[in-house]
């Protein structure tokens, strides 16, 4: 059993190649009325973020996993930046396995798996009959239910969207463990390609892995994830940001986009990074790549009909 701790949503690793020399990175909320300047240490923690409840009490293994993820990515990006690219097989799996666990770690994950377990939990507890009631109370409390308390049962599954439902955080961690490796896998069948953007025009987020597909047709329903999508795309640094793509017929390369094309694609990465945050956005105290961004109000993760 352990203490509470502060965990970093978004790794220090990753923001300290935002922030300047003394630590200092700017952090904007999502809806961008709140502007903070502060150290990369005290940016995006919430207390027991990846703790483990066991029975002998809260664990932090995951966060130690997390921690040797991470250091062992930061030596492999510093590789890749200083020239080293495209990256040897050992930083190329640091990478992938990385970002993997970055697009399953936050608050995106969290949001978005209490979504799906709550819409399917709902659906299965409204169509509970007497008999799955009885047995469920059988389960649970190790007696048999009084007719009052069946009748209580029945009237809360009645009105389901009085309550919301939601996982515990073993079971967000579990998915998260699972995931990760499974997401990291695809990044190494893709093709990487490296982009200098010319200026420090880049900024961060709290979901700072994005997808980007080219525009298909109203007809066209087929659903877009880290498999499907066209590109997964990462900032690296203020100046340097990483596409995986499936696109076979080009070499893997550092394409050098200069001081004109660079800000240009990099402003529309933002775009991407900062609409996809849920809680924070992140740059460099001396930049101000949100400048003239007008966000949409973020979404659900998930729709359901």
């Amino acid at each position: 059993m352990s203490e509470p701790r502060r965990h970093h949503l978004v790794p220090q690793m990753h923001l300290k190649r935002f922030a300047d020399h003394k630590r200092r990175i700017i952090m904007v909320s999502r809806d961008q009325k709140k502007r903070v300047s502060t150290d990369i240490k005290k940016a995006c923690v919430q207390t027991d973020y990846y703790a483990v409840e066991t029975n002998n009490g809260r664990m932090q293994d995951v966060e130690g996993l997390l921690s040797v993820i991470e250091s062992n990515a930061a030596a492999a990006i510093e590789n890749i930046l200083s020239g080293k690219f495209p990256p040897s097989p050992t930083d190329r799996e640091a990478i992938a396995l990385f970002i993997g666990f970055q697009c399953v770690r936050g608050d995106e994950t969290l949001q978005g798996y209490g979504q799906v377990v709550d819409v399917l939990t709902k659906k299965i507890i409204s169509n509970a009959t007497r008999e799955e009631i009885i047995e469920t109370f059988h389960r649970r409390e190790g007696r048999e239910p009084t007719e009052e308390e069946i009748a209580a049962r029945k009237l809360i599954f009645k009105n389901v969207n009085n309550f919301t439902i939601t996982p515990h955080q073993n079971r967000r961690i579990n998915v998260m463990l699972k995931l990760a490796p499974e997401l990291a896998d695809i990044m190494l069948k893709r093709r990487w390609f490296l982009s200098d953007h010319g200026d420090p025009c880049l900024l961060t987020s709290d979901t700072p892995v994005v997808m980007w597909s080219k525009p298909t047709p109203p007809t066209f329903f087929s659903g877009r994830g880290w498999a499907t999508a066209d590109e997964v795309q990462m900032p690296l640094s203020p100046r340097f940001s990483l596409c995986l793509s499936w696109e076979n017929e080009l070499k893997e390369q550092v394409f050098r986009l200069g001081s004109k094309i660079g800000p240009e694609l990099g402003a529309k990465l933002n775009e991407l990074v900062a609409y996809k945050a849920r809680r924070w956005i992140f740059h460099h105290p001396d930049t101000d790549p949100l400048k003239g961004v007008e966000l949409l109000p973020s979404e659900p993760v998930f729709y359901f009909r």
